[in-house]
């Protein structure tokens, strides 16, 4: 064909956080033809627990750039993502370690707003520790999130978190124990269940043979999160566990429910 398809950009860059008082990474993933006149809403992305912003751009794990490409090319919707550097932080303010809530909601979002031609709506989005962290956010700051999908989010009943992360991960630590259940129950996302909350919409999807955070556990979750009168979305599969192959089929929909999210006409504001 002889007209030229302009390709959307992915920009690797970095900000300085003072929260975190380093320099922190993100990527973002611009569409393409992006006119600087227009603003348009924003995705942020959560990846997991030993994971770091590059997952979802990596093809051998997600490849997002192609999915997100394809995707707006077929619904002529646009949205701006970006591919947020979460550690193992579970996306808190921990006691003791990053105080990574305040740095996405004080730092990053600010300086993005700053940077690029982002609307006032904003999703968030993530996977396993990157769902716990979308849930607790969006129903923390509804002020700031519209809606939020979770994939195999790691949303445990305390007695079900796995051995090798109650011993190796002290995002959760109290003076006295590595991981404390006070401040684990205490700050668990369902806490910021309120009438003002309910406005968030959300997408849940995760397999029944997940073999990390068990499908009840979800399924609870996503009760709980009901029972406010928030608009939630459960799906469960029958394939694929808590892994890259099952992942990366799950995010598809979970990107088409969220462009439509973001994208949804809300009446001319005059």
């Amino acid at each position: 064909s002889c007209h030229q398809n302009k390709m959307s950009t992915i920009i690797t860059s970095t900000l300085y956080s003072p929260h975190l008082k380093l320099d922190w990474n993100y990527d973002i993933y611009l569409p393409d033809q992006v006119n600087v006149q227009q603003k348009y809403p924003l995705l942020l992305m959560l990846h997991g627990l030993y994971g770091n912003h590059t997952n979802f751009l990596d093809t051998n794990r997600i490849d997002s750039k192609n999915i997100l490409d394809n995707l707006m090319r077929n619904t002529k919707k646009k949205i701006i993502v970006a591919f947020v550097d979460g550690f193992n932080s579970f996306y808190i303010n921990s006691p003791y370690g990053f105080k990574m809530e305040t740095a996405i909601i004080q730092d990053l979002l600010p300086y993005l707003i700053q940077q690029y031609p982002i609307a006032t709506k904003i999703g968030i989005g993530g996977i396993s520790m990157g769902g716990y962290g979308a849930s607790r956010l969006a129903l923390k700051y509804p002020q700031i999130f519209s809606a939020a999908f979770l994939i195999s989010p790691a949303v445990w009943n305390i007695k079900h978190i796995p051995h090798f992360i109650h011993n190796s991960i002290h995002t959760f630590q109290d003076e006295q124990h590595s991981w404390s259940e006070n401040f684990y129950n205490k700050i668990y996302p369902t806490t910021y269940l309120s009438p003002i909350s309910n406005k968030i919409n959300f997408y849940i999807e995760s397999s029944k043979t997940d073999n990390v955070v068990p499908i009840e556990d979800v399924i609870c979750f996503a009760q709980k999160v009901s029972s406010n009168q928030n608009r939630v979305q459960l799906i469960t599969d029958s394939f694929g566990a808590h892994e890259w192959s099952y992942w990366q089929k799950a995010i598809v929909p979970a990107y088409i429910w969220m462009i439509d999210q973001l994208e949804q006409k809300k009446g001319v504001i005059n």
